[in-house]
């Protein structure tokens, strides 16, 4: 069994290695270049994340880059790679049931490059993490819910104030114009990726791995914005906590995310599963968060991914209590 972990993690070594581009899972047209980790980290990360597959249903995203199927247990199926428009919006319907305690141990934040994140964005990576449709899309349903929020909390879109957590050098909401108090505040890895946003009125280097605090007064921002970045974050529930805390009441968490990352740096939670999973595990980021939540909202941005082929996205939106 060791020696077919190990065989299986060297397999996965080209995918391992670092690239200013993110992988899109499961297409092997877009794989990433080769750097091998030595044999001994390999064989313990390749089985920790094999192990850790077997007990989440399947070996997942291993195994199917490898193109050897799924390793089910008797517990589960796993879900389709595309889920319908309705599974999406009713999957936090009043009747969800949530576990009794929080569904994650330590090992779910492992990743395979346990590096400083400083490290791996030390180098600006001016790329999208989608396709240009996804990013349309995305830009899209951001302006449009940026101005319901605003309708809303009965204020106009551009006095919003606004925390672009993990930002970079666009934040996908368009050309946006701010008056006081209104604000679009990037808290990101890379300077120079922030110094590139002109939409951003002020802008903070900061690892939220390292340190998940937000330097912020309680109820002092009308929205949190994170995007494509929540695979990343080895304490999410934590990151919630405080997005929620800095959050009014009535504001959002908006987090979106696709199928595509940086194989390498995502959390282990998230490398094995679907994309409905992926929603529920977001979901499930704020409900144990502790945070005072009025509810919690799913949604399908692309639905035409399915048959074009093109990268899905999708949001899960936490709604903050009065």
């Amino acid at each position: 069994m060791t020696q077919m972990i190990v065989w299986l993690a060297f397999c996965l070594a080209p995918l391992l290695g670092q690239t200013s581009k993110p992988l899109s899972v499961p297409r092997m047209s877009r794989r990433l270049p080769a750097r091998t980790p030595g044999p001994e980290k390999l064989k313990k990360v390749g089985e920790n994340f094999a192990l850790r597959g077997i007990r989440r249903r399947s070996l997942g995203l291993g195994l199917g880059l490898l193109g050897l199927g799924e390793l089910n247990t008797a517990v589960a199926k796993p879900r389709p790679p595309h889920p319908s428009r309705d599974e999406v919006e009713s999957l936090f319907n009043p009747t969800y049931i949530w576990d009794e305690s929080l569904p994650f141990v330590s090992e779910d934040m492992d990743r395979l490059n346990q590096n400083p994140d400083s490290l791996f964005y030390d180098t600006p990576k001016f790329v999208e993490h989608i396709d240009d449709v996804a990013v349309k899309a995305l830009t899209s349903f951001q302006r449009d819910r940026l101005e319901k929020i605003a309708e809303k909390l009965g204020k106009k879109s551009e006095n919003l104030r606004i925390l672009d957590a993990c930002s970079s050098w666009v934040s996908h909401i368009g050309e946006w114009r701010c008056e006081s108090p209104g604000e679009v505040i990037g808290l990101g890895m890379n300077a120079e990726e922030l110094k590139a946003n002109p939409i951003l009125t002020a802008r903070i280097v900061k690892d939220l791995n390292q340190d998940v605090s937000l330097p912020y007064k309680d109820s002092s921002f009308d929205v949190v914005l994170c995007q494509l970045s929540i695979d990343y974050l080895t304490k999410p529930v934590e990151f919630m906590h405080e997005a929620f805390r800095i959050l009014r009441p009535e504001g959002e968490v908006i987090i979106t995310f696709s199928n595509r990352l940086f194989f390498e740096k995502a959390v282990a939670v998230w490398t094995g599963k679907s994309d409905l999973d992926h929603m529920e595990t977001v979901g499930q980021y704020m409900h144990y968060s502790g945070a005072n939540l009025r509810s919690i909202h799913a949604f399908d941005l692309l639905p035409s991914a399915a048959k074009s082929g093109g990268d899905p996205l999708y949001a899960v939106i936490g709604i903050k209590g009065k």
